[in-house]
């Protein structure tokens, strides 16, 4: 049973296109795409790549061009961390290696001093 102050946030929603939606204790807003429908129309819809009835399609593809450069932009930032995250890694193997020549020279120096005694 809803209360009163859900029914009138229905209520709101529905005069703007939308629908509260309730699953358990939580709500989402859903945007009307089809009302009156039946469940072939529901199918129709979406098996069709139509447009949306308050959406022209030139909106849409304005939408899908400013996705794509999204991702195109979150794909080069992913791609510069990960060149950067390389060039991390090679200056640590690179460090590793001359630490560990450091350390032979160092422990060929003590050999040598050793011997001499």
């Amino acid at each position: 049973m809803t209360d009163e102050r859900e029914q009138a946030l229905q209520y709101a929603a529905k005069l703007r296109g939308l629908s509260l939606v309730r699953s358990g204790n939580r709500y989402a807003l859903a945007r009307y795409v089809l009302s009156d429908a039946s469940l072939d129309d529901v199918a129709r819809y979406l098996a069709g790549d139509d447009a949306e009835p308050d959406e022209p399609r030139g909106d849409r593809r304005a939408s899908l061009r400013a996705m794509l450069k999204a991702e195109r932009a979150l794909l080069a930032e992913m791609e510069q961390a990960n060149r950067k995250a390389g060039a991390e890694s090679r200056e640590r193997n690179t460090t590793e290696e001359t630490l560990a020549e450091i350390r032979r020279r160092i422990a060929e120096m003590q050999g040598e001093m050793s011997q001499k005694r």
